[in-house]
């Protein structure tokens, strides 16, 4: 896995803090999802390290050879959570840096048996995935599928049961089976989820929106926030942190730029992505039409809410899943599934506390839970204000001091 110090400084300049949809789902988590109208409009990543296969960045790789760069940390951490253990699990520490104080690390280490043993593991994941992957659809093996939070794999069924398999959970009584519930179409899900935010015609009044919070997230970190948006694609958030003092990110439209106690400069390609992913989650309507590739697949629970399950699958190998709750039609979660040579890494968005502002249905909570709880974060809003008269200036990168 990445030292965290590497991800202390990502945060500080790329809004990781922010992000972690995000990634991105983010960097960790692959490329920015397809520009949509209303969105910054981005240009090609360019070739980066992190883009490059692990193999080339990284020493001693065997098993994983074709893995993207950036997404290594995401990949140990999902292996983390399924088994229940931390880095040096597997992997070599080798005491403190003098200087920083910081763990150093032998990644390419063979010296743990552990280490020996998870790559065999991994071997084994790749030849079921690629000899059933019929069997098994859109739901491949993982560690998890065996480990389900601990080193020795579950192998049996835990008792007591509550009845076997001819026998019914109710005392032995008869249980009629409901017929299956008729799903309706993917538009019909789309158009009443618009109705349920406000309607077109009011979402197309808001102009202008405000947004004031906090940020929670892992090791103490508690950043306030405030995000302005102005349509159709300007954006400028302001994050008031301890640690590093204040993080400005904006868009005027056609150029992304940060601004802190230390830097002032224009985004590259790669963070502009990061831009339009953290963008989107205070758009009204988080699902833009065009609705191509959208397709009902069925229902399940967020929560304690029964929700309609829309899905899509991207070119990039991602696979993107709508959850709108049945009865009010808002959107409840979204959750994004980033292929890797091994198996999918899961982001998942929840939007809770929905109030009216104005005429528009808004998330006062936005939840953004990351296979790594360094990037995971609650964002709590205390206030939302819509049409409110924004200096258009805040939107441009400030002018250096002299």
């Amino acid at each position: 896995m990445v030292s965290k110090s590497i991800a202390y400084g990502v945060a500080s300049v790329v809004f990781g803090l922010m992000l972690g949809f995000m990634a991105a789902n983010l960097k960790a988590t692959g490329a920015s999802a397809a520009t949509r109208a209303g969105s910054p409009r981005l240009s090609p990543v360019q070739t980066s390290d992190e883009d490059k296969p692990v193999e080339q960045t990284r020493k001693n790789i065997q098993v994983l050879k074709g893995l993207r760069s950036s997404q290594l940390t995401s990949l140990m951490n999902f292996v983390a959570a399924s088994l229940g253990v931390k880095c040096d699990y597997c992997h070599v520490k080798a005491g403190k840096d003098a200087e920083t104080g910081r763990d150093k690390w032998v990644w390419e280490s063979d010296d743990k048996e552990t280490k020996r043993t998870a790559r065999r593991m991994m071997q084994m994941v790749l030849s079921v995935n690629n000899t059933n992957r019929a069997d098994f659809r859109d739901n491949p093996v993982t560690c998890y599928t065996c480990h389900r939070g601990q080193t020795e794999a579950v192998g049996l069924p835990q008792l007591p049961l509550a009845a076997s398999a001819h026998e019914d959970g109710q005392g032995g009584a008869a249980r009629a089976l409901k017929p299956a519930d008729k799903l309706p179409a993917a538009h019909e899900i789309l158009n009443k989820y618009t109705e349920a935010v406000g309607g077109r015609a009011v979402v197309a009044k808001s102009q202008t929106r405000v947004f004031k919070g906090t940020v929670e997230q892992s090791q103490g970190r508690q950043p306030g926030i405030e995000v302005t948006l102005k349509e159709p694609n300007k954006y400028l958030a302001v994050l008031t942190t301890k640690q590093q003092g204040i993080i400005y990110q904006g868009f005027d439209g056609k150029t992304g730029w940060i601004k802190t106690d230390q830097t002032r400069r224009e985004m590259d390609a790669a963070e502009l992505a990061q831009l339009e992913r953290a963008a989107a989650l205070y758009q009204v309507i988080k699902v833009k039409e065009p609705y191509a590739g959208l397709a009902v697949t069925g229902k399940e629970k967020v929560n304690e809410r029964e929700a309609y399950v829309l899905e899509r699958k991207s070119a990039d190998g991602r696979t993107e899943k709508f959850y709108f709750d049945t009865e009010t039609g808002l959107l409840l979660r979204r959750l994004v599934l980033t292929d890797t040579v091994l198996f999918p890494i899961p982001e998942q968005t929840d939007f809770e506390d929905y109030r009216e502002v104005d005429g528009l249905k808004l998330p006062f909570t936005i939840r953004i839970s990351n296979i790594d709880t360094f990037f995971s974060s609650t964002r709590r809003f205390t206030e939302i204000r819509n049409n409110v008269a924004v200096d258009e200036s805040i939107f441009n990168l400030p002018a250096a001091q002299k």
